[in-house]
């Protein structure tokens, strides 16, 4: 048997069929949708009936959610703590769909059901990316695999004339095109995003930020706040601030644009050309455009309460607006730093121009000093 034969087999051998992976992949996600209807149903039906369902399918489908991973993950050499870890990653996601069919009887805005046309698909996408990490994490314990890939990526970089910066133990190197991509496409992607969300079938974001926004309100201060939803005009949803007057919501309240900034930077980051390197990088980006996302739209929701909260009792709405809202913006250096703890892509790959332009000054004044 040749060298070529023994790697096609061990590759075989290492990774599931692929017909199996999609079995999987439909199995989670059919008990993801499953658990958006009952969720739906019970909201909508608001009985007894509901809540002993809900008492009853909810532990069963988390459970055989949990199974499937387990089988899934089954003599596969996967240690119990990434396997746990997996098992909680996907009970979040379900429970998450449980939560969006719960909440979407409960909103008035007419475009409420596009809640879950939005929402449901990225879950789905998180089904799958979870998929390729249980992949990652058994690929991992093939260490012949990975010596071999390090053997190979270690002899390749070494033939490509650009720089080349090691972090941590890992080599990063890029193509300039990737660069000029991230130059171009990061910017675009934001705007695209943030007008996606400012369109009006998708107001039903402005309704889950001004409740939530409310109801913290009044549970932390009892100000009796309450809110008003006319769907017409610019301004769909505004607070009602007792003695105090209306303040009407946009979709820059939310916060949206934030996440659409890092959302296009982590989108658009290239990839090393080194493939070990690489082998998790969409993991790392899904971790980390999950969990910024989150801390951008909670620090919103924060901003947005000590603000109406300050001008509850008193202070005029263009002293707090501005400079709560600039306040905020410390939380991006926050999340840039994270970045650089998932994504060190991002940072190296500046420093990686910075080295190509080095390099190309050098050669072109050694040329020059050759021709002289």
């Amino acid at each position: 048997m040749n060298r070529l034969d023994m790697e096609h087999k061990k590759k075989n051998q290492g990774s599931p069929k692929y017909l199996k992976i999609i079995a999987y992949f439909a199995g989670f996600s059919g008990i993801l949708f499953l658990t958006f209807f009952i969720g739906y149903y019970i909201s909508l039906s608001y009985s007894s009936i509901g809540i002993i369902l809900t008492i009853f399918l909810i532990p069963v489908l988390l459970t055989l959610n949990n199974l499937l991973v387990y089988l899934f993950m089954k003599k596969k050499g996967i240690t119990r703590k990434h396997k746990i870890i997996i098992s909680i990653y996907f009970s979040i996601n379900q429970i998450f769909s449980f939560i969006i069919g719960l909440t979407i009887p409960l909103m008035e805005s007419i475009s409420r059901n596009n809640y879950a046309l939005v929402m449901l698909p990225l879950l789905v996408l998180i089904n799958y990316i979870l998929i390729r990490r249980i992949l990652y994490y058994m690929e991992q314990e093939n260490t012949n695999l990975t010596n071999r890939e390090n053997n190979n990526t270690d002899l390749e970089l070494e033939t490509i004339k650009r720089p080349i910066i090691e972090f941590e133990g890992k080599k990063y190197t890029y193509s300039p095109y990737s660069l000029l991509l991230l130059a171009i496409g990061a910017p675009l992607l934001a705007l695209a995003i943030y007008f996606f969300f400012d369109w009006e079938i998708n107001y039903w974001l402005h309704e889950l930020v001004v409740k939530q926004t409310t109801f913290l309100l009044n549970s932390l201060f009892n100000m009796g706040v309450s809110n008003s939803y006319l769907p017409q005009g610019s301004y769909h949803w505004n607070f009602n601030i007792p003695s105090r007057g209306t303040i009407y919501f946009e979709t820059f309240c939310t916060g949206i644009q934030a996440i659409c900034i890092f959302a296009g930077i982590i989108f658009f980051t290239p990839h090393s050309k080194d493939r070990r390197t690489n082998r998790d990088i969409i993991w790392r980006k899904t971790k980390s455009l999950i969990i910024s996302s989150a801390i951008f739209y909670l620090v919103n929701i924060l901003r947005m309460v000590i603000q109406i909260y300050l001008y509850y009792i008193g202070y005029a709405w263009s002293d707090i607006h501005y400079s709560i809202s600039a306040a905020s913006s410390f939380i991006a250096a926050i999340i840039v730093l994270l970045l650089h703890k998932w994504i060190p892509e991002f940072i190296i790959s500046l420093i990686w121009v910075y080295s190509l332009i080095k390099q190309k000054v050098k050669k072109n004044s050694e040329n020059t000093k050759k021709n002289i």
